[in-house]
């Protein structure tokens, strides 16, 4: 029975310890894509599979975001990552409206400025 692909362990597909660097990681990952390249192993599914496994682990452990939440989460990393919004693509939530802004027990920001006011004059 084939391994679920969210329990590969990227470490051991390209067979290099945790600490490996990144010029370990990368040199283990060419050694390995030559052998297991699909036009060096034409009709094998299972080299093509080792490869597709391969080329996500070298994606995922070369990327040293992506690495960090792989080491933190392990197998479950790509669930466990913050979703942001892109930076390039304003969030829904924000605003350069301070009226619509909270601020705890105060409530809204006027509500802030109103006490404010009404303290000090």
């Amino acid at each position: 029975m084939p391994t679920p692909p969210e329990s590969v362990d990227y470490y051991a597909v390209l067979r290099v310890d945790r600490q490996a660097s990144l010029f370990t990681i990368k040199r283990a990952y060419r050694e390995l894509a030559r052998q297991l390249h699909p036009d060096l192993n034409p009709n094998n599914a299972a080299a093509v599979a080792q490869f597709q496994a391969l080329t996500e682990a070298y994606d995922v452990l070369s990327d040293p975001t992506k690495r960090r939440q792989y080491d933190r989460y392990g197998v479950h990393w790509k669930k466990a990552a913050p979703q942001y919004p892109a930076a390039s693509q304003p969030s829904s939530r924000q605003t350069d409206d301070f009226d619509d802004m909270e601020f705890g027990r105060f409530g809204h920001f006027e509500d802030l400025l109103g006490d404010l006011l009404d303290r000090y004059s």
